[in-house]
């Protein structure tokens, strides 16, 4: 579907119709937090957290194992503190998405909750980590399916959040397949090994991969590289003001985050039995992609 398009249909109030449109590539807002965020004296404390200097893009909380990340933590209780208050945030999200969309229940999974600290605009990061450029993000390895449901919250006090979506899935498979090379029955091969060695080599500790996986990992590097799909994809702009809230899976549709900090972000991962367009998925659409280039057991 046409980005620009998309965004000027009526906004949906029910929950399946929200579902579907979302499944299918659209991005849903609400202009200000269904749920309770952290109070202020949390805010204020994550607003002071600074990333640690390794390569994790953002302070982050896995609810399994329970574990912090990317936080420079004084002492032991300063990182307990940032767990528990990006636990709690986690357990309101994931309280109100079970019960705003019933459907997905039994199937939803929170893999992280993260903090963004730094101002996007002026982050001195590689062209593959960037986040202001055009890109579909990648499953997770091993995700049997499952789809990659974002939730955002804008906790900056003044400022927005500026994003750009782009193309979706379908539309950069339609586009680009071909040119990137959907897989074929070499890969079954010699082939095959080789560039599992290559994807381990520029994404080092990443376990071994699906078709569909590395397939997805191609398209995520090779969009950001693409000079021209940058400059002249269409797009939307969206301004999340302070306490905006925002849901996109960010698996099937090309997105960019282009300003702003202090933003809240819940990972989700569905079902792929709990979704309500399973063929709109992007395992099913790339399955679909590969029978159309005459590979029907590449999936």
């Amino acid at each position: 579907m046409d980005p620009i398009a998309a965004s000027l249909r009526p906004v949906p109030t029910d929950a399946g119709d929200i579902a579907a449109r979302l499944e299918r590539g659209e991005l849903f807002t609400f202009d200000s937090c269904p749920f309770a965020l952290p109070d202020s004296a949390e805010r204020e404390f994550l607003f002071h957290q600074t990333l640690d200097g390794t390569e994790a893009k953002h302070i982050g909380y896995e609810p399994r194992p329970g574990r912090v990340y990317g936080l420079k933590a004084r002492d032991a209780a300063h990182a307990d503190r940032l767990r528990q208050t990006l636990g709690r945030a986690g357990e309101q999200a994931l309280s109100w998405l079970h019960g705003f969309f019933p459907a997905y229940a039994g199937g939803v999974d929170l893999g992280h909750v993260a903090f963004h600290p730094e101002e996007e605009a002026t982050r001195k990061l590689g062209p593959l980590e960037r986040n202001d450029l055009l890109h579909v993000d990648v499953p997770p390895p091993r995700s049997e399916g499952r789809r990659l449901l974002r939730l955002f919250v804008n906790l900056h006090p003044a400022d927005p959040r500026v994003w750009h979506t782009s193309l979706t899935l379908a539309a950069l498979l339609e586009r680009f397949g071909a040119e990137l090379g959907l897989p074929t029955a070499a890969d079954a091969g010699w082939w095959r090994p080789v560039r599992q060695g290559l994807l381990r080599l520029f994404h080092p500790g990443r376990p071994p991969a699906s078709p569909f996986e590395e397939f997805m990992l191609r398209l995520h590097d090779f969009l950001k590289r693409h000079d021209n799909f940058q400059e002249r994809a269409p797009r939307i702009c969206w301004q999340f003001r302070p306490h905006a809230t925002w849901l996109v899976f960010t698996d099937g549709v090309a997105h960019a985050e282009l300003r702003g900090r202090f933003v809240l972000e819940f990972a989700f991962s569905i079902a792929p039995a709990k979704l309500t367009c399973p063929e709109a998925s992007p395992a099913a659409q790339f399955e679909r992609a590969c029978h159309v280039a005459g590979n029907p057991q590449a999936a």
